[in-house]
């Protein structure tokens, strides 16, 4: 038999089961047993059967396909979170369909705005991509099923599942302080007020405001001096904050970096210039990239539950696509971390 004219009806007939059967094996949904699910699949085989991805999705109005839209692939954040969101789905039957935006607005929005992908293909979208918050991927989304990762959005239009910003970073400054650092440094985003914060809050700011009520809990300081800016939180960033350390011999004897790409730069900036980690300064970095384990020395870090998040945010974006009622109210969870103490802060 040829393999274009093999039927749904055929594989049944020959595994000795009804349609409804082999459509749910072949789709790996519940209510079919390992055996009947084998024998299926291996009819199916034999026959040369092969899923119509066209007549599927206008059968079910569904696709299988889960957009992701993150700001860039090439660093060791994105790459862990992509890998985790990538197996969430996969795990779900599903497939993953990936696109950066560069950190770029207009490309962020015409991912998301994409007519292929957003209008017609994909069942739903999650998103962690500057530019994009929720009451901008209500109104181009229309109410379709939508995710974001780590908004800070007052008032939630789409669903988010939030890093523990606050937590984490207080958590890393008292870390410092029982290894007894009193002249604790940050390394991330300008010195902010209150009134800074509430006018244009972000994940990175959120880290910093943990931060600063650990200190002040401590009763070590925070001022506008202790928090060196960088332009962008990368290795080449943070190792020339760690020359500019050394260089102006600022006297910290720790210091926490908001996210670890920076704090492995600053570790590389101070050993340039002959100053020792943890000897001389403890470094403390934030989400838990794969590198900081090989790093030399190795960096403690806040390492988010990126498994739990993935796992959350596409069970929850299932959730949505399977509702077939009214939109399902937008939640917001935050995802756990753990503080992993490694040489960086012996």
């Amino acid at each position: 038999m040829r393999r274009s004219a093999v039927t749904l009806k055929d594989v049944a007939s020959a595994a000795g089961v009804s349609m409804m059967t082999v459509s749910k094996a072949l789709r790996d949904k519940p209510g079919v047993s390992n055996a009947t699910r084998d024998i299926v699949l291996k009819k199916a085989d034999e026959l040369g059967y092969s899923v119509n991805p066209s007549a599927s999705i206008l059968k079910s109005g569904r696709s299988g396909i889960i957009q992701i839209i993150v700001n860039e692939y090439n660093v060791p954040f994105y790459a862990k979170l992509i890998d985790s969101l990538s197996t969430a789905v996969v795990d779900q039957g599903m497939m993953p369909f990936l696109q950066q935006t560069k950190y770029s607005y207009a490309s962020a929005q015409s991912a998301l705005g994409s007519t292929v992908l957003a209008g017609a293909l994909a069942d739903g979208v999650i998103i962690h991509a500057s530019g994009l918050n929720s009451k901008l991927v209500n109104e181009i989304r229309k109410g379709k099923p939508a995710l974001l990762i780590d908004s800070v959005d007052e008032t939630l239009l789409a669903s988010s599942i939030a890093f523990p910003n606050e937590e984490g970073a207080r958590a890393a400054i008292k870390h410092l302080a029982q290894r007894g650092c009193t002249r604790i440094g940050i390394v991330g985003p300008p010195f902010i007020s209150n009134r800074d914060f509430l006018a244009d809050p972000t994940p990175r700011k959120l880290r910093l405001r943990g931060a600063k009520s650990a200190l002040q809990e401590l009763g070590l300081p925070y001022d506008e001096s202790r928090v060196l800016t960088l332009e962008g939180m990368t290795e080449d960033r943070g190792r020339e904050a760690g020359h500019r350390i050394a260089d102006e011999h600022m006297d910290f004897d720790g210091l926490f970096c908001l996210n670890d790409s920076s704090a492995i730069g600053v570790i590389r900036g101070l050993t340039d210039r002959g100053l020792r980690v943890p000897e001389d300064i403890r470094v403390i970095g934030f989400d838990g990239v794969n590198g900081g384990e090989f790093a030399v020395p190795s960096l403690s870090t806040i390492a988010v539950d990126m498994d739990q998040l993935a796992k959350l945010a596409v069970m929850n974006l299932v959730q949505q696509i399977e509702h077939d009622a009214d939109p399902l109210p937008p939640t917001r969870t935050t995802v756990g971390f753990s503080l992993v103490a490694r040489e960086s802060t012996r």
